[in-house]
């Protein structure tokens, strides 16, 4: 049952992607990219999904906007589910739900202006006149540090970071309630980066929009969401909120993760508690029976199941999970243990 509270609620989403066949005979293979991933997403707050290139980020995102098809699973918007809805009421709530890509030199059509670009959604979802649409848009520059004589330019006469300023005026033209933001920044320099940060967080604030966060940058996901989730391959292995996660992380690999966040710590210490992985992540054809993370982790233990048994998803303290047989029901992390 969802709660007024909740916009957003993923029940057990599962996205597999079946494989050609090398030839006739053969088996059909399949990439389990998103495996059994649940979450609830609150009105006005920031929920980041993180992890390693290929781990179901993106994939996640677009199983929940229909822009490809889940396998299995639920999804609820607003309490309606997203899965049945024919394509009239799809198109409604796309109007409800908008999304900025990573890329903002693709993500552009270069043979539209940047006007042109931000008022498509207005036209696509018939809101307004075309003289409203008109002052729309120049309040959209506005709203995102453009000029509004800049309307008219295209996108090769912009810089990245204007560029991606465009994406998020065009992503808040329809007022949506949830943005999907696919890693932002990731394709802009830093100084870049904290401007279109801060703006995410001042149109928040503005307009109490909610934003699902897709990033692989730590100091990225800290800066911008209230709660986290951590992904590898596939499947949830650590949730908490943003305190609590960098506070004590209890999964080895998000202990990995916050280890490469950059410190100006001046004693060194920070760099002394550098964790390197070794190896590369499982096929996602053919993960490890037990616990997906067990081949990389310097904890498994084949006496706890690491190697046999999948780890369930387990509250150890209020809002905390993890999915680890090494962490005790106390909250010892092995990484603590050790």
């Amino acid at each position: 049952m969802m709660t007024d509270n909740v916009l957003l609620k993923v029940e057990d989403l599962c996205t597999y992607f079946p494989l050609p066949r090398a030839h006739p005979l053969a088996a059909v293979q399949t990439v389990l990219a998103v495996d059994g991933v649940s979450f609830e997403l609150t009105r006005g707050k920031t929920l980041g999904l993180v992890g390693e290139s290929g781990c179901g980020k993106s994939t996640v995102a677009l199983s929940i906007l229909r822009l490809i098809e889940a396998t299995s699973g639920a999804v609820f918007f607003d309490g309606e589910d997203v899965f049945h809805l024919g394509q009239k009421a799809l198109r409604g709530l796309r109007r409800r739900i908008q999304i900025i890509f990573q890329d903002p030199y693709s993500s552009l059509n270069p043979q539209f202006t940047a006007g042109d670009i931000v008022a498509r959604p207005l036209k696509i979802h018939k809101i307004g006149t075309a003289k409203q649409r008109s002052e729309q848009v120049a309040q959209l520059f506005s709203q995102v540090g453009l000029r509004p004589d800049q309307q008219s330019a295209f996108p090769h006469q912009f810089s990245g970071g204007q560029r991606q300023r465009i994406c998020v005026a065009r992503a808040l033209a329809t007022r949506p309630d949830l943005i999907v933001c696919d890693e932002p920044v990731s394709a802009l320099d830093v100084a870049i980066q904290a401007q279109i940060l801060n703006l995410l967080i001042k149109l928040q604030r503005e307009y109490n929009l909610t934003y699902l966060f897709i990033s692989h940058d730590m100091a990225v996901i800290q800066h911008m969401c209230d709660e986290i989730i951590v992904l590898y391959l596939g499947k949830i292995v650590e949730q908490a909120d943003r305190i609590s996660l960098f506070k004590h992380p209890l999964h080895p690999y998000t202990w990995a993760l916050l280890s490469a966040v950059p410190s100006i710590a001046s004693d060194g210490a920070r760099s002394r508690r550098r964790v390197h992985l070794e190896g590369d992540p499982p096929s996602p054809i053919d993960p490890p029976p037990g616990c997906r993370f067990a081949p990389r982790c310097p904890f498994a233990d084949p006496g706890q199941n690491c190697w046999s048994q999948a780890p369930e998803l387990r509250e150890i303290h209020k809002g905390h999970k993890v999915a680890c047989h090494r962490v005790s029901n106390d909250g010892i992390a092995p990484q603590d243990a050790a």
